[in-house]
């Protein structure tokens, strides 16, 4: 369903929330830059899919702006017009609504009767406020990482307000598959390959056509290997059908609510079980859609970070499964529970495509404040 494209705001201090290196810093591979006619500065504008829903976002020092340009009504079984339904409470349940494990929040208890938009405003809010964990005094916690080690102290100057994103774990699993010995462009491309195949179509924008991320059955079937074979996902295609195969036999949806509801240790056991699935992978799954923010995803790029923490690395190039637990139990011993995501903000910090930005604008900006220098990024 297409709607109109007004522009709408809640409050967010821009020191709570950089959406650039958020959005693209490989945490979700939906988002791109939105060149907007009406923007002096389009690239500070982006739009992406999540919770069925396509959106175009920027910000301004207080606010966090969205236009809501594409939406899907919220799953239910039933497919009930909840307007004309006179027990509404009953959709809300988790047990008889399990599509809110993938879009985080209940399902709404009437329409809007304003006719641009399916809900309430509050939903859309509420989806904004779980997707970028704004409950979280990011501000708090960035000062005391800075105090942690200098480090992060060096790399957060420019990297001041990078969120970790609570994601559908449906979405984030599939993704990381497609992760493996990949970059973000090309992981983008296959992303947006499954969903141009397999999901379904929310609207067409500005002459691009915007997907739903597939179900779990959809990706499950027997001919899924072979058509992402030919599209060009390699040895991947057959962790994703495989992987999508048994999710479906233990239980699809849910499985992931049970998933959702164990501990750190016991849901990455739990995802090792899958095809395809190594500790890096599973630890993205925890930290990125299961809320384990202690989770620490080892890649090379976080590897070549740990070596700032641990000095007899320096001459490792290759992580072994030893170094793995080594790398992450130290980074977990040094920025706490909340480890994962200031590892996030360094990881974003060692990307080519910010760093080269970051340094640029540095430069530019060396004799302005600080706080001046931030709002530029």
């Amino acid at each position: 369903m297409s709607v109109a494209t007004k522009w709408r705001s809640l409050l967010c201090d821009f020191n709570q929330l950089q959406l650039k290196a958020t959005l693209l810093g490989g945490q979700s591979f939906r988002w791109k830059n939105h060149k907007s006619s009406d923007s002096d500065q389009p690239e500070n504008e982006f739009i992406g899919v999540f919770a069925n829903i396509v959106w175009v976002l920027r910000q301004t020092e207080r606010e966090l702006q969205y236009r809501i340009v594409g939406e899907q009504a919220y799953p239910n079984k039933a497919n009930k017009d909840v307007t004309k339904v006179s027990n509404v409470p009953e959709l809300n349940t988790t047990v008889g609504n399990l599509a809110q494990v993938r879009l985080k929040v209940a399902e709404p208890a009437e329409y809007s009767t304003g006719g641009e938009l399916l809900y309430p405003l509050s939903y859309y809010e509420q989806l904004l406020r779980i997707y970028f964990r704004l409950d979280v005094d990011l501000e708090h916690h960035y000062r005391q990482w800075i105090k942690c080690h200098e480090h992060f102290a060096n790399s957060a100057t420019n990297f001041y307000a990078v969120r970790q994103l609570d994601q559908d774990p449906v979405e984030n699993l599939f993704c990381f598959i497609c992760s493996q010995n990949n970059h973000i462009a090309r992981i983008s491309d296959m992303v947006e390959k499954l969903c141009r195949n397999y999901g379904e179509k929310i609207c067409e924008y500005e002459g691009t056509c915007y997907y739903n991320f597939p179900s779990v059955a959809a990706l499950a079937d027997a001919s899924v290997e072979g058509k992402l074979r030919e599209l060009g996902f390699g040895y991947r295609a057959k962790y994703i059908q495989r992987s999508a195969e048994k999710i479906l036999q233990l239980g699809d949806l849910d499985w992931f609510r049970r998933l959702c509801q164990l501990d750190y240790k016991a849901a990455h056991k739990e995802l090792l079980s899958l095809p395809g699935i190594g500790p890096k992978v599973a630890d993205c799954i925890c930290l990125m859609s299961l809320g384990h923010l202690q989770a620490i995803p080892v890649d090379t790029h976080v590897f070549q970070l740990a070596k700032h923490y641990l000095p007899a690395l320096a001459k490792t190039q290759n992580v072994t499964d030893r170094q793995y637990v080594t790398v992450a139990d130290k980074f977990r011993e040094i920025y706490g529970e909340y480890a994962g995501w200031a590892q996030t903000v360094l990881f974003c910090s060692d990307l080519r495509q910010f760093r080269q930005r970051a340094d640029g604008e540095k430069q530019e900006n060396s004799d302005k404040p600080r706080k001046k220098q931030k709002k530029t990024i």
